[in-house]
């Protein structure tokens, strides 16, 4: 009896890539790959974090009666799940003018309005010995997709307004919040 004649071994290494590529290349399409989280450092803004991979960066300046407001913005997505540290440049008219609280509730206001969000708290918090503030807030469901949980922290140093924002699926938020923010660090 003779036996099987074996399968040719390059056709059959070549099908097998050709099924990893497809499969990689669907699992990118469709996101459900995981990025890998890896500190954002920012020398030039006092500041680093753990981010779902490397942030995309962006610069705005906004023209104000008090002055230019410039604010540089990090952003970073893990499937729905967005995080964004941004850093503000406040003229210092803008702080004796409105005070601590009012700038602090005027970024509340921001991040409101922005993610259409609704508030839940706003508490103090210290981080490092700087005093902040904490925001929670929910934001509205979307017909096929879970409810989403936000948190921003709100940090003034000296002319320098850090505004430090996730928003999360609810399922396992408290544990994807504090991984962020237990990483941040802000340098005076």
């Amino acid at each position: 009896m003779q036996s099987p004649t074996p399968l040719p071994r390059r056709p059959l290494l070549q099908l097998i890539i050709v099924l990893l590529a497809a499969s990689a290349g669907f699992t990118a399409a469709t996101g459900t790959s995981k990025p890998a989280w890896e500190r954002f450092t920012s020398t030039s803004e006092h500041l680093s974090v753990l981010m779902p991979g490397k942030p995309e960066a962006h610069q705005r300046v906004d023209k104000s009666f008090v002055g230019d407001i410039t604010t540089f913005e990090h952003s970073a997505r893990d499937g729905r799940d967005t995080y964004s540290v941004d850093y503000t440049i406040l003229p210092g008219f803008a702080i004796s003018f409105s005070g601590k609280d009012g700038i602090y509730e005027h970024a509340k206001s921001d991040v409101l309005k922005t993610t259409l969000g609704k508030p839940i708290s706003f508490t103090d918090v210290t981080l490092d010995g700087i005093e902040g503030k904490k925001l929670l807030y929910d934001t509205p469901s979307k017909p096929g997709h879970p409810e989403m949980q936000g948190e921003a922290r709100f940090f003034l140093v000296d002319d320098h307004l850090y505004t430090v924002d996730a928003v999360v699926e609810m399922d396992g938020a408290e544990e994807k919040l504090d991984r962020f923010f237990s990483s941040l660090k802000i340098s005076k």
